[in-house]
């Protein structure tokens, strides 16, 4: 992906500004699959929330991970197929209810996550060292956009309504 484009230039760019956050996210993204592939991990990018729920919740389910993550449930069992399919975590039943399939990581699947803890610090640090080099706090910033957003939608921000 480039570093800029025709939005960057073009006389009403701020317009644009999904156009560079998506350039951002994907060099982020790009970025953290170098540094995972680099420790050694093996755990797919867009899988790592994924994979630190099934760490760090007891008895968590697909519909779990979905509701939690905020993502389509058909998403969040995709990720999962897949994160079964490395060998890295195993559907078991519920200690009490035969219905529900709980995700644990397996003996790979802990130590690849062992590697993504660690590594997950440095990327942490290294974030932190990018939000001081520019003066701001972007993940805090993002958020606050988004909450903004929603109270008050971009149609209201311009005066007009809903055809």
């Amino acid at each position: 992906m480039q570093n800029s484009n025709i939005m960057d230039t073009h006389p009403l760019s701020g317009a644009f500004l999904s156009n560079k956050l998506l350039r951002l996210v994907e060099t982020i993204a790009d970025q953290g699959e170098v540094l995972l592939d680099s420790a050694g991990i093996r755990i797919p990018p867009r899988a790592i929330s994924t994979v630190l729920m099934i760490g760090e919740v007891d008895n968590v389910t697909a519909a779990d991970i979905a509701s939690a993550l905020d993502q389509p449930h058909q998403l969040a069992t995709q990720r999962i197929t897949l994160l079964i399919e490395l060998g890295l975590i195993a559907r078991t039943p519920h200690a009490t209810d035969n219905r529900r399939k709980v995700l644990k990581l397996t003996k790979e699947g802990q130590a690849q996550y062992t590697l993504l803890m660690d590594m997950l610090g440095h990327i942490r640090a290294a974030m932190d060292a990018l939000y001081e080099e520019l003066g701001c706090n972007l993940a805090d910033i993002a958020a606050k956009a988004v909450d903004a957003l929603n109270e008050r939608p971009l149609i209201d921000r311009i005066g007009k309504t809903p055809a």
